[in-house]
């Protein structure tokens, strides 16, 4: 029997120069190299054991009868193989596994199974192929050998349809060409068996899936060399489908914009790719990848041990890096996050979490999101829900604590105090989600939703006659530096027809502690309209009188802690007196906060604190309770106590 062989030929240096190609080219580790690499060079070992098998076939009668029987036995368990890693690639790297029960996963190998076994067992029962005395003959299981290319196409594209939601429309075209690149030859060749072309469907489909894996190179960062992003994403999508927990480490270079500024952009980028080459040397090309800007990622298998392998990894990036005969010394702050403890939606949060918190506590740190931080983290995303809840509906809860006038003896203002409720935590304090507030960019609106609440209330229970001169409202640091800070104030007053002259604002001391201009100018601004300024918090932090003098406050209120000290200690006591008459010789009226008895209202009473605020007189309370304390008998009720 003759067989034509030129088209095997040609296919084998064809596959050659693909493996030759391939091999100088970067790998995508995990994704499709890996099976792809197997698929080339099993394939490549085929077509050369098939134009093999063809010539000493031709040739039995000077060939050992044990060699063909070991060649064809070799190439034919080849040929079923081939199939089946045609399916592994699909499968595993094209598609995405999702949802397939892992018995069905095992039963997918069972055609290739039968087929090999068959192999096996073919010296003695010759159902696949044998020799007699007219050469090599077919023996009646021979036809398998298609069927098994056959069902592996039909388990290709039946798990293709029921992925398919999964699958982008780029992929199910590029699946589907490579399916009929890959049967069109080996159809002809059933029809016509002395054409030996399945070679060449084999090389045909190779090339497809060589030119479909250099399209992953969208999965490659061009600058670094390390897998990009979306490489994450499909990365972290295959470990918690084969439930492989991973240990992720954020790292996240310092100051990486000194280092371009001293050797340049593309320095710069020189240095990352270094570091990256150095990250993969250790940990492959599939365990690295570029998050974003000058932050980077290691995927490692959680059954390391993290202290160790971050160890490793600041080595790693601590090297030396000479560019243009600089030297340039790197560090980086990490964060460890570990994916058994999130979910797919929350675990990229997590992970600029963690290095966010890392950064906070300062270069070249290291912040670890374990269980209690899941929690925190947790509870975060509560409030940041409550708050968008809040905005949504266009209210937010203010409740609200009356400040006592020392010379009248009756309350004659009340501070405004933004509350939330979270679902899971109750109330939780404003240190909290005002921070959280300022972080995510909705404290300004939350700003003017309190605004909103409190000139409702003003014109509701008409407070200027029940003897309340001014309603203190909080404006944070992120309101004062806004350029259109005077236009929405005044755009709320206007609505509900509110004077200015019934908003006093506070700003904390921290706040004022970073003016600039900017602030200034807005607060000089907003001066004019009879609105006016209380220094918040004053004794918690810079305790500086520069910005009393240079900024527009009239009213400085004393941290709870200055006058609690002040009860215990004499030393204390005298340090409070004399700043109260500091302020009063400047034309500052004085709020002493944190009063929780009468004693400590008689002390600061006696020093010349004009007004008081403390739990003595109220706790805050929600705009009908305290409008219940705006009497004559509340007052002296309190007195008596």
């Amino acid at each position: 029997m003759y067989y034509v062989v030129h088209y095997e030929i040609c296919a084998a240096v064809f596959m050659l120069l693909l493996i030759v190609i391939s091999s100088m080219k970067k790998s995508l580790g995990n994704f499709q190299s890996k099976i792809y690499r197997a698929y080339l060079v099993v394939t490549f070992v085929d077509l050369c054991l098939d134009v093999i098998t063809c010539y000493t076939v031709t040739y039995y009668e000077i060939v050992p009868l044990w060699l063909n029987y070991l060649l064809n036995s070799v190439f034919l368990t080849l040929q079923f193989i081939i199939p089946t890693l045609f399916m592994v690639y699909v499968h595993f790297n094209v598609v995405d596994v999702h949802s397939i029960h892992s018995n069905w996963k095992r039963l997918a190998f069972l055609p290739a199974a039968i087929g090999v076994a068959n192999i096996l067992l073919n010296v003695w029962i010759k159902n696949i192929f044998y020799f007699d005395e007219n050469g090599y003959q077919h023996g009646s299981f021979h036809a398998y050998l298609y069927a098994n290319a056959v069902i592996y196409m039909i388990i290709t594209i039946a798990y293709m349809f029921y992925s398919r939601r999964y699958l982008k429309r780029k992929q199910l075209f590029l699946i589907v060409g490579i399916v009929v690149v890959a049967m069109l030859p080996t159809v002809i060749q059933f029809v016509f068996p002395n054409y030996m072309l399945s070679g060449v469907g084999s090389a045909l489909s190779v090339f497809t899936i060589y030119i479909t894996n250099e399209s992953m190179t969208e999965y490659v960062d061009q600058t670094t060399g390390a897998l990009n992003r979306e490489a994450l994403i499909f990365y972290m999508k295959a470990s918690r489908e084969k439930r492989m927990p991973v240990q992720i480490f954020v790292i996240a270079l310092d100051n990486f914009k000194l280092v371009n500024e001293a050797v340049g952009i593309e320095g710069g980028n020189q240095i990352m790719r270094t570091m990256v080459d150095n990250l993969q040397e250790y940990y492959s090309e599939s365990a690295v990848f570029r998050f974003g800007g000058d932050n980077f990622v290691v995927v490692i298998e959680e059954r390391t041990e993290g202290a160790k392998e971050l160890d490793r990894i600041r080595k790693l990036i601590s090297r030396k890096y000479n560019v243009d005969d600089e030297m340039i010394d790197l560090s980086a702050c990490i964060g460890l996050v570990h994916s058994i403890h999130h979910d797919e939606e929350d675990l990229f949060h997590a992970m600029e979490y963690a290095v966010f918190q890392a950064k906070q506590m300062g270069k070249g740190q290291f912040f670890e999101v374990d269980e209690k931080a899941v929690d925190d983290m947790s509870k975060k995303a509560a409030i940041e829900q409550a708050l968008m809840s809040a905005i949504e509906s266009g209210r937010f809860e203010v409740h609200y604590q009356p400040i006592y006038d020392a010379h009248s003896r009756c309350f004659h203002s009340m501070e405004a105090l933004a509350r939330l409720r979270v679902d899971g935590y109750g109330y939780v304090s404003p240190e909290e989600f005002i921070k959280i507030a300022e972080q995510n960019g909705t404290i300004v609106q939350i700003g003017l939703l309190v605004l909103n609440e409190v000139c409702q209330f003003i014109r509701q229970y008409n407070l200027k006659q029940n003897g309340i001169d001014f309603v203190e409202v909080n404006l944070s640091t992120v309101q004062c530096m806004q350029d259109t800070i005077y236009q929405d104030i005044m755009g709320v007053l206007e609505r509900y027809n509110v004077p200015p002259s019934m908003i006093n604002l506070e700003i904390t001391e921290s706040a004022a502690a970073y003016s600039d201009d900017l602030l200034t100018r807005n607060m000089a601004r907003i001066s004019l309209t009879d609105i006016t300024f209380s220094l918040d918090d004053y004794g918690s932090g810079y305790s500086n009188v520069n910005y009393l003098v240079d900024l527009p406050f009239s009213i400085v209120k004393l941290d709870k802690y200055i006058v609690w000290a002040a009860m215990k200690k004499v030393s204390s006591r005298r340090i409070l007196k004399h700043m109260i008459a500091m302020f009063k010789a400047i034309d500052l009226k004085v709020v002493a906060e944190g009063i929780e008895d009468a004693e400590m209202a008689e002390m600061v009473i006696n020093m010349g604190a004009d007004y008081l605020q403390g739990y003595h007189f109220s706790k805050p309370v929600p705009k009908d309770r305290l409008v219940e304390r705006l009497t004559a008998d509340y007052l002296e009720q309190i007195m008596v106590e």
